[in-house]
Order: structure tokens, then C-alpha cells, then sequence
């Protein structure tokens, strides 16, 4: 009898769950942009220093997949990323990555730079106008990395 009233339990148990997971599934959104942590971000851009650029792909993402990047009002990007390198003056075997990200426009916004296919990320908030370098990562000699970037919301 115990063990009767224990399956019967766990039985419902499991539909509970599921009956929720299923509600959660039909009250969500179809068409969300690209989430990243907690929130939307653009498509991402790619860049680097040394390395050929990451090949265009032939095949775009659903429309509405990716939020729009900010913009100008002249239609210019407002997010620039710069790649440079410096060796360390200890030891200029160990070359620091750097990139310079630059907001040429008036509202705040957040940039997430990553090695390229990496989740070796950091993250970059901007003021209006302002410029900001920051080391993505060192290296032991090499002076060529990919990057990718995107803007977050």
C-alpha cells in the first residue's frame, strides 16, 4: 500500500510539471531576437589582427532573429572595435591582445567582444562618445587573433 500511494504521487508530480513546462512552452514568444545572457543582442561582427576575416555567410539569419544595431542618425554604425597588440615590458615574449571599441554616438551602450567561435568573452559599457580600450587577452608571441563582437541590449 505504501508503495501504491507512492507511485501515485510521483504520477503527479510529473504531470504537474509537464502540464506547466507545456503552458510555459504556449505563452512564450515565436519570434524573440538572439538572446545572449539575459538579454538580445545583434548579429555578431568579426574582425582581427594577422588573421583573414571570417568568411561571409551564405546563409542569413531569419529576419527578427537578431535586434538592429544601433545606428547613427546618418545610418552609420554607432559601434567601431579596433584590434591591436603590445608585448608586455617584463616580458616581450607575452603579447597583451587589445581591442579599442569606440561609440561615436549619444546613448549608452554595451559591447560583448570575444575571441572568434570562443566564449572567451569580455564585456564593454559605453557612455555617449566615449572610446575604451581593453585587453581581450594575452598570448605567448602571437600577434594575430580574431574577434567578434556584438551589441548587447
Amino acid at each position: 500500500m505504501n508503495s501504491d500511494y507512492l507511485s501515485r504521487s510521483v504520477g503527479r508530480v510529473i504531470r504537474t510539471a509537464c502540464g506547466v513546462a507545456t503552458a510555459a512552452l504556449l505563452v512564450a514568444p515565436s519570434a524573440q531576437a538572439q538572446i545572449v545572457g539575459f538579454g538580445r543582442s545583434t548579429a555578431p561582427m568579426y574582425g582581427g589582427t594577422g588573421v583573414s576575416p571570417a568568411p561571409a555567410n551564405p546563409f542569413p539569419p531569419m529576419k527578427g532573429t537578431y535586434a538592429p544595431p544601433h545606428k547613427a542618425p546618418d545610418g552609420t554604425a554607432c559601434i567601431s572595435v579596433h584590434p591591436s597588440t603590445h608585448p608586455q615590458v617584463i616580458n616581450p615574449k607575452i603579447i597583451d591582445q587589445i581591442v579599442t571599441v569606440n561609440n561615436s554616438c549619444g546613448q549608452s551602450i554595451t559591447v560583448q567582444v570575444c575571441y572568434t567561435g570562443s566564449s572567451d568573452c569580455i564585456k564593454v559599457a559605453l557612455t555617449g562618445y566615449q572610446k575604451l580600450q581593453r585587453i581581450l587577452g594575452i598570448s605567448g608571441g602571437s600577434t594575430a587573433f580574431g574577434y567578434e563582437y556584438r551589441e548587447l541590449y
